[in-house]
């Protein structure tokens, strides 16, 4: 049915582009009204990023099947009472990010293996966390090539001063050859905030959940997971330098997802009842993230804020902290 209107919508953008004032109605494009692909380097990666090689679109990078025997969307069989927190990932990717293992250890971080998986999560709590009256979580996914320290390193500051747990989970190999997906990053996020639940007794109606680049491009269909599941968990979810291409083909991550979205699989609604804050720097994610609002709001959900910060490059939501408070503002208020 979605279908239907997309020569319509074709129509209206070519229109605004001639100088119209008008916004374009909220609908999805189509497919081939795609742009150019990107590619992510290791030149827009903040330097305290391990270098990435370059991603060749439309290739999608390969995903590892260890996951694939676990529930989709949720109740991975894991007991979590029987994980442990440790210094030590069981996969060596503290050995490819010293400097970051060591800092996020240095402020109180635990690891927690997921080996049945093939993955592992980094934690933070707050002293007095058990006896906050909002115990809210944070969780993170890094871009290609990243790693769960270093993501944490990046969130710890805001997390110490505002008083809320960080959950760092790791999806992808240290160089970024293998990610997995979407789905299965749902699956390690619901192991992961089972555990918080169990041993910090967090409170899983207020979480949010912020990825960048290929990160920020599975934070759709893992806001999706997280609302079709009936968990609710996900107040809001902030996404930077990472959207919904016009053609989901030109996808790192995400693209089947995004097809099926496009086509109407999902249902008219499958966003209903989640809030989203978009974030780009870079150039052409700018022109992605404005077609991410598009859909979101098409298809029932709310984008709180899509902020259009041209000239910041691909990390600019790291070099500019204001964007990463307001964002924190309204998951406050959203989970108060």
């Amino acid at each position: 049915m979605k279908r239907i209107i997309y020569p319509l919508t074709v129509l209206v953008w070519v229109t605004l582009a001639c100088g119209l004032s008008t916004p374009a109605p909220p609908a999805p494009p189509t497919r081939e009204a795609a742009p150019a692909a990107t590619t992510e380097t290791a030149a827009s990666q903040p330097e305290e990023q391990p270098p990435t090689p370059a991603l060749p679109p439309p290739t999608q990078p390969a995903v590892t099947s260890a996951a694939e025997d676990a529930p989709a969307g949720g109740r991975t069989g894991i007991d979590v009472s029987k994980l442990a927190e440790t210094e030590n990932d069981a996969f060596g990717i503290s050995s490819l990010a010293p400097k970051p293992y060591a800092d996020a250890l240095a402020a109180g971080s635990r690891v927690v293996n997921l080996e049945p998986m093939d993955t592992f999560f980094v934690l933070w709590v707050p002293d007095g966390y058990a006896a906050m009256e909002n115990r809210r979580v944070m969780v993170v996914a890094h871009g290609h090539g990243g790693n769960a320290y270093w993501e944490m390193g990046n969130e710890l500051p805001f997390a110490q001063e505002r008083g809320y747990a960080v959950v760092t989970i790791q999806w992808g190999s240290g160089d970024g050859e293998q990610m997995y997906s979407g789905q299965q990053f749902y699956q390690f996020m619901d192991a992961a905030l089972q555990y918080m639940e169990y041993k910090y007794k967090a409170q899983l109606d207020k979480c949010a959940f912020r990825g960048w680049s290929l990160g920020s491009e599975i934070s759709y269909e893992v806001t999706y997971l997280d609302r079709v599941n009936g968990n609710g968990r996900l107040a809001l979810t902030i996404s930077h330098d990472g959207g919904i291409m016009p053609d989901p083909n030109d996808m790192a991550v995400g693209r089947e997802f995004a097809l099926d979205l496009y086509d109407g699989a999902y249902g008219d609604e499958p966003f209903n009842g989640a809030h989203f804050y978009l974030y780009a720097g870079e150039e052409i994610q700018i022109e992605h993230m404005r077609n991410t609002e598009q859909v979101i709001t098409s298809f029932g959900g709310v984008v709180e804020r899509l902020i259009t910060d041209e000239g910041a490059g691909h990390d600019g939501f790291y070099r500019h902290p204001q964007y990463h408070e307001e964002a924190l503002d309204i998951f406050f208020r959203l989970t108060d």
